[in-house]
This record gives structure tokens, C-alpha cells and sequence, in this order.
């Protein structure tokens, strides 16, 4: 195995890079760098939110490759949490916006399109019964909690279509 190009190990055998649950995981790894690189732009709020999602990050990735951590009904009650409080603030666009107008609304942008894309690897999963649903419902509220931090930091300031 050691150096072998075209095979990893998940936390029970050893896969084809091309497996979707490595695809998956790397769609995972990625959002969690943007989103990373998003809060060492924050500041507040924003930041420690983004923070907390790191950490959660690294459940869902350890799920989708068998490990012992997974996401769970908490995580995905604490998020929708977050989202109830966030909605109660927010100006919402009455019609289509640039979302990125500075590198943070930008970042969390792209972090937020590679969640989407993590989204679609990991229904993949689910359809094979090979993660839970509770999995695809919270990487589906992150790719909203998103876009409704890139709203509170827009703050009102819309680049509309």
C-alpha cells in the first residue's frame, strides 16, 4: 500500500481512489478548507459559527469513509438552530444578487458551491445505504447557513441582477 498511486485506506480496507466515498471525502476536505480560509477572514459571529462548522466537518468526513464519528440528530439540530437565528436577521434579496463583493462573501461563496457539490457525492453514499440521511440533511443546511452568512455580511449592500 505504502505509495501506492491509485488506491487509499479508509478507516476498514483499503479502496480505488476513484471509490465515490473517496470522491466524497475529498469534496468534504475541500469545503472545509474554504471554509477555513473564510473564517480567517472573519471576525464575531461569522467567525466562531464557521469555526464550530470545522469541527463538524471532520464528523462528516470520518462517517462517509466508515469511521466512528458521524454526524448526528444534534448536529443537525444545532445548525438548524444557528439558521433560525440567523433568518430572524438578515435582509433578504428580492431578486437575484452577486453574492461576492469582497474576499470573505467570496470565499464563503465557493466554500459553499464545493458543500453543494459534497451534498450530491454524499446522496450518491446514501442511495447505497452507505452513510445516513441525517449526513445529507445537515451537509444540505450547511450549504444554506452559507449563503445566509454571506447575506449578514452583504448587510443589506446588494449587487442585484
Amino acid at each position: 500500500m505504502k505509495g501506492d498511486p491509485v488506491r487509499t485506506r479508509t478507516f476498514s480496507e483499503i479502496v480505488n481512489k476513484e471509490d465515490p466515498r473517496i470522491e466524497a471525502v475529498g469534496c468534504i476536505d475541500e469545503a472545509n478548507a474554504f471554509i477555513g480560509l473564510a473564517k480567517v477572514k472573519s471576525e464575531g459571529e461569522t467567525r466562531e459559527i464557521l469555526k464550530e462548522i470545522q469541527r463538524k466537518m471532520f464528523k462528516a468526513g470520518s462517517e462517509v469513509v466508515g469511521g466512528r464519528l458521524k454526524i448526528t440528530e444534534e448536529d443537525l439540530n444545532e445548525i438548524l438552530e444557528i439558521i433560525r437565528e440567523l433568518e430572524g436577521t438578515v435582509e433578504y434579496p428580492k431578486r437575484f444578487i452577486i453574492l461576492e463583493r469582497d474576499e470573505l462573501t467570496s470565499l464563503l461563496s465557493v466554500a459553499r458551491s464545493v458543500v453543494r457539490r459534497a451534498e450530491r457525492s454524499v446522496v450518491s453514499l446514501y442511495n447505497r445505504g452507505l452513510v445516513s440521511l441525517t449526513l445529507v440533511e445537515w451537509l444540505n443546511k450547511l450549504s444554506y447557513l452559507l449563503y445566509l452568512l454571506i447575506l449578514k455580511e452583504l448587510n443589506g449592500q446588494f449587487e442585484e441582477i
